[in-house]
């Protein structure tokens, strides 16, 4: 499994996100989308022209701007654990 997140230091989204990943100890990558121009650029081509993030790419599937409620469910169905 592969897992990236977009986002921005600081946004609380970001944070809880990659503070879930981390205590989960699941491999991921993280891009943070105000120093990371490929990331910020990619982001753009996502969301018509605008950077928002987050962004979560687990494999294949692309989530744009998850809620918690999406993060959590997915992470429920990927079986992890913060």
């Amino acid at each position: 499994m592969k897992i990236v997140l977009y986002g921005r230091k600081g946004h609380a989204h970001t944070v809880a996100y990659k503070n879930f990943l981390n205590s989960a100890e699941v491999p991921f990558v993280y891009k943070d989308v105000s120093t990371d121009e490929e990331a910020r650029e990619h982001s753009k081509e996502l969301y018509e022209g605008q950077v928002k993030y987050p962004t979560l790419f687990i494999d294949d599937e692309v989530y744009l701007t998850p809620t918690s409620d999406t993060f959590n469910k997915l992470m429920q169905d990927l079986k992890l654990r913060g």
